[in-house]
């Protein structure tokens, strides 16, 4: 697999870079091993990774730890997916897909521009970076469950379209399952619903957009799939705590200093 890579920061405990896949890889690839522990995080669009014996789906809802103890297999369906690899010194996580929390996305995202620009201190990267790494630490969570297959292609039908508004039949029709079934399962194997993995897909779209200088709220409502700029904002307000206007111009006021 071909990637572009830049790197966005570097300490004696830690680095991120920011990759991109040049070329779709619709076939699973030669099993590789990385050669320090990794913590990856997927910014757009979603693929696929296989640890053992099982095969899941990693989308921005989702990080992945990579571990030098054991082989690992990607499949990216599409070109131009982009992730950020944060590279540890220290192994602190066996190999597996956690939950990301959005908060973290965000604040994480928004250092790096900061440290890019020379407006904020290194000290203060690093810590944010520290906080984020012990919120996904797969040993401070209960192990969970093991790969549900129905699970797994819900996931993967909600992360390749976010902006479609299907109904919990829809989904379950997609995937072959009962639609109680389903809704039951995703909660238990992925800590929540449904809506709230297609709202958070959302949210990370919104932000990456905003953060490009989308000027019409009302035209990224749409893209997005919400009935409405008022439907868009009280979601955005509800997982940020700021009107979609607010956390543009505090995304340019960054790039600005």
């Amino acid at each position: 697999m071909t990637y572009l890579r830049s790197v966005l920061f570097e300490s004696g405990s830690a680095s991120c870079q920011l990759v991109t896949l040049e070329t779709a890889e619709p076939g699973w690839s030669p099993p590789y091993r990385v050669q320090g522990p990794r913590l990856l995080l997927p910014l757009s669009q979603r693929f696929e990774c296989r640890l053992g014996a099982d095969a899941f789906v990693c989308d921005p809802a989702a990080a992945l730890w990579l571990s030098p103890d054991g082989p690992y297999q990607l499949k990216h369906p599409m070109a131009g997916q982009r992730s950020m690899v944060v590279t540890l010194a220290e192994d602190l996580a066996p190999a597996g897909r956690v939950y990301l929390p959005l908060g973290g996305q965000l604040l994480l995202r928004r250092c790096l521009q900061a440290h890019a620009m020379q407006a904020i201190d290194a000290l203060e990267v690093q810590e944010h970076l520290a906080g984020l790494v012990q919120s996904v630490r797969p040993a401070d969570r209960p192990a969970p469950p093991k790969i549900h297959r129905a699970v797994e292609r819900a996931r993967d039908h909600i992360s390749a379209a976010p902006e479609r508004s299907d109904t919990l039949d829809e989904i379950a029709k997609a995937v072959h399952c009962s639609a109680f079934h389903l809704a039951r399962r995703f909660r238990m194997h992925t800590g929540t619903s449904l809506h709230g993995l297609r709202n958070q897909l959302r949210m990370t779209l919104a932000l990456d957009r905003l953060r490009e200088g989308e000027r019409s709220i009302s035209a990224l409502a749409a893209d997005l799939g919400f009935a409405s700029h008022a439907h868009f904002t009280v979601a955005f307000r509800r997982a940020f705590g700021m009107a979609p206007s607010q956390m543009r111009t505090n995304l340019e006021a960054r790039r600005l200093h």
